[in-house]
């Protein structure tokens, strides 16, 4: 997050940094972060930031553009970003070769794997933020570095945990990783299921799943989780749990994230400050295992026996103590109440698998208004029906209604649509003029209000005005784009 705000604040003064990389970010002897080595850094305005017959900078963080020797702007920094979150989260770079030139090859191309291939615990936030960080085309890609920032933090929200929350700060890390890493883990299992039962107590029941399929990545035996997901999505004919149910268990945790990960990958750029005093926050106490009850029956208990680990609800939780005998009474102990066993964990025959193929395009899957995943996840839902909404910033938002069975796997083709832009003309140009759009007559510019509209603004646009007395004013734009652009004026 600080090296976002440290870019961010170079971009502001006209500056592109070029070479962002792992070796040139810095923590100072106090925990401050620094971005170093400016020593390539050109400004903004320049109309070429590449040196003629001279490729600079560091081959597996450069973006394409730069690898390509085309004009940069902030976006190519961003990229590099990108590739040290990357780099950070999944321990490897995601561009290699036998030389420099093969690694280009595969930054222009984007041959990398994927970050949820190398790092399949990540939190989807996370993970989608590094690959629209490294997108192949700049268009793609977040505007800002203080856009990138706020997704950082919005990652950490999601575990209800800010950068500057003790115990985990990067000092601490520091200091204990092996004590910070256990901490963490008792943290989120706790916040985890918490989060998931006040969802489920509010009806959504998406969002508990989301928590607990988290949840379940970090430890997937996790007793009260796999009840409360069993009773969400009720299997009466489900097997006892054992390997092989343990194996498939594996197989639906889609996109399920370990907030380990989101933490550490992020602390190294997330220093808030040093702590002077020096003292590391002792562990949380572990929560004791609850021994589940025995199928078989015992006789009367003295005290409340310890509830089961799942206990439907029309078995008692406790055995309480029978009445002194009377007159006629049986006084030996009569066995209490068989409790029933746990339920095994669903399969993935319980949920259906979508996944929505938008082809070139990479949107936000949302399902009244939460976000779900991208379009480049495979959704786990239960069976039903489901209306989903796709948005990019950059294209039309399309609705994508979808019907599915338990164990069904669909795969939906999306075309999703460009927004519209436009060419706006300024008002010196006369209203009798008339707008020829890629060689077809749109009419004239009073009855257009001065503006084009570009149903296809990411595809190539010749525009020709005719005025009458003057000569034909004509201008080519490779891509509209959003929000669109001017006309050049009359000279």
């Amino acid at each position: 997050i600080d090296l976002c705000r440290a870019l961010e604040y170079a971009h502001r003064q006209g500056v592109l940094h070029r070479d962002v990389k792992t070796d040139n970010v810095m923590l100072r002897v106090d925990g401050t972060l620094k971005l170093m080595d400016f020593g390539i850094a050109r400004f903004l305005d320049e109309t070429k930031v590449t040196m003629t017959g001279a490729l600079v900078g560091s081959p597996a963080f450069m973006s394409p553009e730069q690898a390509r020797e085309a004009p940069l702007d902030a976006r190519s920094d961003l990229f590099s970003l990108g590739t040290v979150l990357y780099t950070l989260v999944t321990g490897s770079l995601p561009f290699t070769g036998g030389n420099p030139s093969l690694i280009l090859k595969n930054v222009i191309e984007g041959n990398r794997p994927s970050v949820p291939e190398l790092a399949p615990t990540i939190s989807p936030a996370l993970a989608d933020l590094i690959e629209r960080l490294m997108a192949t085309d700049p268009s793609d890609r977040p505007t800002t570095a203080q856009e990138a920032a706020d997704e950082l933090e919005r990652s950490l929200s999601e575990v209800q945990l800010r950068r500057a929350d003790p115990p985990f700060v990067l000092v601490d890390w520091l200091r204990d990783p092996v004590g910070f890493e256990r901490r963490l883990s008792l943290y989120l299992e706790r916040t985890l299921l918490e989060e998931g039962k006040r969802r489920l107590a509010e009806g959504d029941q998406l969002g508990a799943l989301r928590q607990f399929n988290r949840l379940l990545s970090m430890r997937e035996d996790h007793p009260e989780v796999l009840a409360l997901v069993q009773n969400l999505h009720g299997d009466p004919e489900a097997t006892p749990a054992g390997p092989a149910t343990a194996s498939r268990r594996r197989s639906w945790i889609v996109g399920a994230a370990s907030g380990s990960l989101v933490l550490l990958a992020t602390a190294w750029l997330a220093w808030i400050g040093f702590r002077g005093s020096g003292a590391v926050d002792p562990p949380l106490p572990e929560q004791p295992e609850v021994p589940a009850a025995s199928p078989e029956p015992g006789p009367v208990a003295s005290a409340p026996l310890p509830a089961p680990v799942v206990a439907p609800p029309q078995v008692p939780d406790t055995v309480r103590v029978a009445a002194q005998p009377g007159p006629g009474r049986d006084p030996r102990p009569r066995p209490g109440p068989t409790p029933a066993p746990a339920p095994a964990p669903p399969g993935p025959e319980s949920f259906a698998t979508v996944r929505l193929n938008t082809h070139e395009f990479v949107a936000d899957v949302f399902l009244r208004d939460r976000k779900l995943g991208s379009s480049r996840d495979a959704l786990l839902l239960p069976a039903g029906t489901y209306r989903l909404q796709l948005k990019h910033r950059l294209l039309q938002t399309q609705e994508v209604e979808v019907t599915v069975a338990s164990g069904e796997e669909r795969v939906v083709d999306v075309s999703l649509r460009p927004r519209p832009s436009r060419v706006s003309f300024s008002a010196q140009w006369p209203g009798e003029c008339l707008v020829r759009a890629n060689g077809a007559g749109a009419g004239p510019l009073s009855a257009l209000g001065h503006a084009l509209e570009v149903p296809s603004p990411d595809q190539p646009l010749d525009v020709e005005l005719e005025c009458p007395g003057r000569a034909p004013a004509r201008h080519r734009y490779p891509t509209v784009g959003l929000p669109g652009v001017q006309f050049p004026g009359p000279p």
